[in-house]
């Protein structure tokens, strides 16, 4: 016979944030070994709600067992900025000793109610592939989208006489711009603005990384969340236009947290076959190697078929890590 669990929500970070955090560290532990236990600030950024200004639906959730211990977690945000409330990102984690014992599915059922009545249309979830969380979210009517392969490259494995060689080697026509997004405060003032050049006037990097699906490595987009670190664009200009012809990005975690996540790497097509992909992502780890001592090693991700981004990281020493299961569940009206 199970035991009874308790699902509240969590309105305030800062308390909650050490139980998340072993919750989150131990399913991490068994289901992808190897990678980084979540530092403190990764976890807050989780719960805080800010993402959620001007609607209803908490950020996150806590299933509690008899003892009042914290034996699973789930948070939601939106799946990308702006007024259109379709979709909810869901992270959802159950302790392993806490499992198959119905907590996910009450921790899910109490999420995917208030997503309903907060006017959402569907939840979305990235799980790795083969894992506990691969079956749970087949159970559950979650449909299965695409499949994410994940490489990693350790930056002490990539010579940097090398990478100053592809980074400067002549590119007629271009040339590179590199300015950092701060992670943004919350609660509190607006973020600063950002530092050193910027795209020209009318140029949106994130749009054309959505115009250019092809490229996506991944789904970050505009300023890093709450607490997340932060996000280091590097961009290719045409220096006759003053227009981005390309850009990668790649968030940078708070220290001591050693992975970096490559997170977007786009070209417009009129611009391709130029090296400039490989360009701005040979500048990007050059800098984390500069700039970034803790970060050991970078995360990219590349959709299955994505034959043009996986070649890319081939060539620049990224190898074969794991596979991700991105899923969406509708809800209905």
């Amino acid at each position: 016979m199970s035991s009874p669990v308790e699902i509240t929500v969590v309105r305030d970070a800062a308390p909650a944030a050490a139980a998340w955090r072993a919750v989150v560290a131990a399913a991490r532990a068994a289901d992808l070994p190897g990678v980084p236990a979540p530092v403190r600030e990764e976890v807050l950024a989780g719960l805080r709600g800010d993402a959620h200004a001007g609607g209803r639906m908490p950020p996150a959730w806590a299933a509690t067992g008899a003892e009042g211990e914290v034996t699973a977690v789930a948070g939601v945000r939106p799946a990308s900025p702006g007024p259109a409330r379709t979709t909810a990102d869901l992270q959802l984690y159950v302790h392993p000793a806490a499992r198959r014992r119905g907590t996910g599915t009450l921790l899910l059922a109490a999420v995917a109610a208030a997503a309903r009545e907060d006017g959402w249309a569907a939840l979305r979830a990235a799980v790795p592939a083969c894992t506990p969380a691969d079956v749970f979210c087949l159970r559950h009517g979650f449909v299965r989208e695409r499949v994410v392969h994940h490489l990693l490259l350790p930056l002490a494995e990539v010579h940097r006489a090398w990478l100053a060689e592809l980074v400067y080697a002549d590119h007629p026509g271009y040339r590179l711009t590199t300015w950092y997004a701060p992670a943004i405060p919350a609660p509190g003032p607006p973020a600063p603005p950002r530092t050193g050049p910027a795209p020209a006037a009318g140029d949106d990097p994130e749009g054309l990384a959505a115009a250019v699906p092809g490229f996506a490595f991944g789904t970050a987009s505009g300023a890093p969340e709450p607490g997340s670190g932060r996000l280091l664009t590097v961009a290719a200009l045409h220096t006759g236009t003053g227009a981005v012809a390309g850009y990668t990005e790649v968030l940078i975690p708070p220290a001591p947290a050693p992975r970096a996540q490559h997170s977007h790497l786009a070209v417009v097509p009129a611009h391709r076959r130029r090296g400039l992909g490989r360009w701005v992502t040979a500048e990007m780890l050059r800098r984390l190697h500069a700039e970034h001592p803790q970060i050991g090693e970078v995360e990219t991700a590349a959709a299955d078929g994505d034959a043009a981004v996986l070649a890319l990281g081939e060539q620049l020493g990224f190898r074969p890590y794991r596979r991700t299961h991105d899923y969406r569940l509708r809800l209905p009206g």
